[in-house]
C-alpha cells in the first residue's frame, strides 16, 4: 500500500489480516437477539466497529430491560431491528468505501481520490455529514410522518442539555419542558424523570429515551399530547397511580 518497506526487517510474527464484508438478515429471531459483531463484520478502516456494536447494545438494552419489567409497549423490541439495522448497511458501505481507497491500484488512483476528498471536506455541510456519521452523533432514527424535526435524533449539546444527560444517568426517560419548571408525570414517575430545559431554540416539551435518541418533541405545551406520547413510549400508568 504505501510502496516502501520502510527498512524493517526479521520480523518476529507474521499474519495475515482477512477483511471481511458481513451483514445478519436479522438482527432478531423470537428471542434470540444479535448485536455487534454478531450481526455485522466489515473493515477495521474509519474505526466504526466499536462504536457501532456500543449503540447496539444500548439501543437494545432499555427495550429488553422495559420488557422484563412489564411496561414494554408491544412492538418495542422490534424496533430493535428496524433502527439498527440500516444503521449497519450504512457502516458496511462507508468501511468498503475506506477500503477501496485503501487498497487503490495504483499511486495516481490514490491521489487523485486523495484530492477529491480534500475538496469536498472543505465544504462545510459535507464535513458536517461527515463527522457526524463517523463518530455516531449523526444517526438518526426514522420518525413517524408529521412528527416533529427533533424526533429520532439524538439530543444536541445545546445549552443546557447536559442537566438532561446527568438525568439520563438513571437509566430512565427524561420529559424535558422548556422554562425553569418540570412537567407532571404523574403515574409514569417510576420510569421517567423530569427536568427544566432552558434553551430558547428547543422544543417546548421533548421525551428522551434511556439512549440519548429523542422518542417525541412538541412546540406547545399541550398535556393530552404528553401523556399520549407517554403511553406510546413508557407503557401504561402504574395501577395505584390514579392517572
Amino acid at each position: 500500500i504505501a510502496g516502501d518497506d520502510f527498512g524493517m526487517g526479521e520480523p518476529r510474527w507474521q499474519s495475515r489480516f482477512l477483511s471481511e464484508r458481513r451483514q445478519a438478515r436479522r438482527y432478531r429471531v423470537g428471542r434470540v437477539f444479535l448485536a455487534g459483531d454478531a450481526a455485522h463484520v466489515h473493515s477495521p478502516l474509519g474505526g466504526q466497529g466499536m462504536n457501532t456494536g456500543i449503540q447496539d447494545a444500548v439501543n437494545l438494552g432499555w427495550k429488553l430491560a422495559a420488557t422484563l419489567h412489564g411496561w414494554a409497549p408491544p412492538d418495542l423490541l422490534d424496533t430493535y431491528e428496524r433502527e439498527r439495522h440500516p444503521v449497519g448497511a450504512s457502516v458496511l458501505k462507508i468501511t468498503d468505501g475506506f477500503n477501496r481507497l485503501a487498497l487503490s491500484s495504483t499511486r495516481f488512483d490514490l491521489w487523485l481520490r486523495q484530492q477529491a476528498i480534500g475538496l469536498l471536506v472543505r465544504v462545510g455541510p459535507v464535513r458536517r455529514r461527515l463527522r457526524g456519521l463517523l463518530t455516531g452523533v449523526g444517526i438518526r432514527y426514522d420518525r413517524p410522518v408529521g412528527a416533529h424535526r427533533w424526533t429520532g435524533r439524538r439530543l444536541p449539546d445545546v445549552g443546557d442539555a447536559h442537566r438532561v444527560y446527568e438525568a439520563m444517568r438513571s437509566g430512565r426517560f427524561v420529559l424535558a419542558e422548556r422554562g425553569s419548571g418540570t412537567p407532571d408525570i404523574g403515574g409514569w414517575s417510576d420510569r421517567v424523570t423530569t427536568v427544566g430545559l432552558e434553551h430558547a431554540t428547543a422544543p417546548a416539551r421533548l421525551l428522551v429515551r434511556p439512549d440519548g435518541y429523542v422518542a417525541w418533541a412538541s412546540d406547545d405545551s399541550d398535556p393530552d399530547a404528553v401523556r399520549a406520547a407517554l403511553r406510546q413510549w413508557c407503557g401504561p400508568v402504574a395501577a395505584d397511580s390514579g392517572w
